[in-house]
């Protein structure tokens, strides 16, 4: 048995006859004809520096460098 969805219906249908098929039988036609699974895409060390990089703020907004990390107030004039 072959199904399709039929847009019109909007039921999955046999293709051969156009009748909408059960539950039971969508279920059974689904464990005969497994999707192939996808590889899993291996991640890219590389893009996920280049997004922290992005988003690390290296500058003030008047644009004068900071360093990275904690920043010490020591003027309390």
């Amino acid at each position: 048995m072959n199904i399709k969805y039929n847009d019109i219906l909007g039921a999955f249908v046999n293709t051969a006859n156009d009748e909408k098929v059960t539950q039971a039988e969508l279920l059974q036609w689904a464990a005969e004809n497994p999707m192939p699974l996808d590889e899993p895409k291996k991640s890219n060390p590389d893009r996920m520096n280049e997004v922290i990089e992005s988003l690390t703020v290296k500058e003030t907004p008047d644009s004068t460098q900071i360093e990275e990390g904690v920043e010490t107030i020591t003027d309390r004039g």
